[in-house]
C-alpha cells in the first residue's frame, strides 16, 4: 500500500504553482518545493504546530497525496545518512548539514524524507527540520488522493 502525505495550507495540489527547488546560502532548506508529513507519522508537522502553538493545521485546508511508484525517495533515518547527501559547502556551525538540493534533483532523487524521531541527533544535523516531513523536489511524482 501506498504512503500517504498531507500538506497544510493548500485543498489542492496545483502543479503549476509549484516552485522549483533551489538552493540557498547558509540554509539547510531550499527555496520550493512542497513540504508535508506521513498521515501516520510519528511526530509530523501538525503535532509540532500543536506543540509550538505556531499556525493552525485544519484538515479542510490540506491535501492528501502519495508518490508515483517509480519515485526515487532518498529516506533518512539517522543523522549517519547525512553522509550520502551531497553537501553545498562545509557548514560553518559544527555538525550541522547543508544539502545541494539542486544536486540531489539533477541526480534523480525526487524526495527526501526525513525521520527525525527516528534519531534525535538528526534535529542539530539539520536544525530548522522540525519534524518528521517529507521534501518534495519533482512535482511530477505527486499523485493527489
Amino acid at each position: 500500500m501506498a504512503v500517504e502525505y498531507i500538506h497544510y495550507g493548500h485543498k489542492k495540489f496545483q502543479i503549476n504553482r509549484f516552485v522549483p527547488i533551489r538552493n540557498e546560502e547558509l540554509r539547510n532548506k531550499p527555496f520550493g518545493g512542497l513540504w508535508a508529513s506521513r498521515t501516520d507519522a510519528k511526530y509530523g508537522w501538525k503535532e509540532w504546530n500543536e506543540d509550538e502553538h505556531f499556525r493552525e493545521c485544519e484538515e479542510e485546508n490540506s491535501f492528501k497525496f502519495t508518490l508515483s511508484t517509480n519515485a526515487n525517495v532518498l529516506e533518512i533515518h539517522s543523522h549517519k545518512d547525512l553522509s550520502k547527501v551531497p553537501q553545498v559547502k562545509k557548514s560553518i556551525f559544527n555538525g550541522t548539514c547543508l544539502p545541494d538540493f539542486e544536486k540531489l534533483l539533477s541526480d534523480g532523487v525526487d524526495a527526501i524524507e526525513l525521520f527525525i524521531s527516528d534519531d534525535r541527533e538528526l534535529y542539530w544535523s539539520l536544525y530548522g527540520w522540525d519534524c518528521d516531513s517529507i521534501l518534495v523536489m519533482n512535482p511530477d511524482v505527486v499523485e493527489e488522493i
